[in-house]
């Protein structure tokens, strides 16, 4: 391989991160990833296991420094994949102000260092459902009361951004945004995001019933793949654009995940949470308090800028659901039931 070209990415030790790390070094880009600490195994050893590794530089920096130490980061990176956010299933009102600085901060660091051309900003979709076809002219409504904390943090580190591009017009670099839906696949290492805990629940015996809701998916490997398209694609420049490969019901995830493991051991919720039900449980469970106001959620959207931009197609999402419950498995996140081993039947 002749490596070429440096990327920036933050956030390095994240589901997406590290994936986009991974192909990014597969096509022979250098590599510098940025971590809180750089002295926790479990978030460095992951990453230093990766193929062609002595192309990936690990650096720390938190989304709370300022634009110098950004600017510093940055030196000899053409490219930055922003993904980088403070992320957790519960969390409060605190990740709005990091993630808005935070992104700001890279923005400015941006500014002060020339050789960068393009900045991809990765934002997921949280939308107020109306049962609607979502487009790219939509936008979080900041004033749903049900809207998550870190729904409305990427949605004003998104505003942010763009207005920060708008009154700077003369920075070296352009902006693109992704903004995948729920993703979902097997991981690089052994954290559990929020995407793992949402399909753990399914398997572990936590979710009685399943609510009533759907929910855009993508693999994880497809939007790493769409962040380094986005990355390069110059048609991609100064525009926002949804990834997601297809909405599947809680139901539909159940059945996907039953077929498979029922018969080795796992207890999959067969029927669906009543309201009320869910209601009185969500007095005893956070998780379920906060799957109480998406209660009826409906996901549904146009993909269609991602395949006319970026030539996006995407995998199957069963697969993609089957082979991240295999791999919670392998990494104990999930307990090792019986007949397991079986695993290549499905994929």
């Amino acid at each position: 391989l002749t490596f070429f070209l440096g990327v920036l990415v933050t956030g390095a030790s994240g589901y997406l991160a590290m994936h986009c790390i991974q192909q990014l070094l597969q096509r022979g880009y250098k590599v510098r990833g940025t971590l809180r600490d750089l002295n926790c195994p479990e978030k460095v050893n992951p990453l230093r296991q990766l193929a062609n590794g002595d192309q990936l530089e690990l650096y720390h920096i938190t989304l709370e420094d300022g634009a110098d130490l950004w600017q510093k980061a940055m030196i000899d990176c053409t490219y930055v994949l922003h993904i980088a956010s403070p992320c957790e299933v519960i969390t409060d009102e605190a990740i709005i102000e990091i993630a808005v600085y935070g992104t700001l901060n890279v923005l400015r660091g941006a500014s002060q260092q020339h050789c960068v051309r393009k900045i991809k900003l990765y934002i997921s979709v949280g939308y107020e459902s109306h049962n609607k076809l979502f487009t790219e002219n939509d936008w979080t409504n900041l004033s749903w009361k049900h809207l998550h904390p870190y729904h409305k943090s990427k949605t004003l580190a998104e505003k942010a951004a763009w207005s920060f591009m708008e009154k700077n017009p003369d920075v070296s670099f352009s902006l693109t945004v992704l903004n995948p839906s729920l993703i979902v696949g097997p991981s690089l290492q052994n954290a559990k995001g929020s995407s793992i805990m949402i399909i753990s629940r399914f398997m572990d015996g936590s979710m009685l019933a399943y609510p009533l809701m759907k929910f855009g998916l993508i693999d994880v490997r497809d939007a790493a793949r769409a962040h380094i398209l986005a990355m390069k694609e110059t048609k991609c420049n100064g525009q926002r654009i949804l990834i997601t490969a297809e909405t599947l019901s809680f139901q539909q995830i159940a059945n996907i995940l039953r077929e498979e493991f029922a018969d080795k051991g796992y207890r999959i919720p067969r029927f669906k949470a009543p309201y009320v039900a869910l209601w009185f449980y969500s007095l005893i469970d956070k998780v379920a308090l906060q799957a109480l106001s998406l209660y009826g959620h409906e996901d549904n959207f146009d993909n269609s800028k991602a395949s006319q931009l970026l030539g996006m197609s995407y995998q199957n999402v069963r697969k993609s659901l089957l082979e991240m419950a295999y791999d919670m498995i392998e990494r104990n996140i999930l307990p090792r039931m019986k007949n397991v081993e079986e695993r290549k039947r499905l994929i």
